[in-house]
């Protein structure tokens, strides 16, 4: 399964931390955020359509795998 981390301590300076500490390593990424006034904006890097499209699909089933296995630990 893929690697999992919700980030702390906030939603925002954790995810900032989260890739300042990564940022090396990163490769590409795909990433949907809710915004404020309840639009979606989802940004991504990725070489290929199918590249984006495959880690869409990973952190969808990822998700899924951790509900699954009441693993997943939400906001609130």
């Amino acid at each position: 399964m893929s690697n999992v981390k919700r980030v702390f301590p906030g939603p925002t300076n954790g995810l900032i931390n989260w890739m300042e500490q990564n940022f090396h390593e990163i490769d590409g990424y795909v990433a949907t955020f809710n915004m404020k006034d309840g639009t979606t904006m989802t940004i991504h890097d990725t070489e290929t359509y199918v590249q984006a499209v495959g880690l869409a699909e990973i952190g969808k089933d990822t998700i899924h795998q951790l509900a699954h296995d009441d693993e997943f630990i939400p906001r609130k």
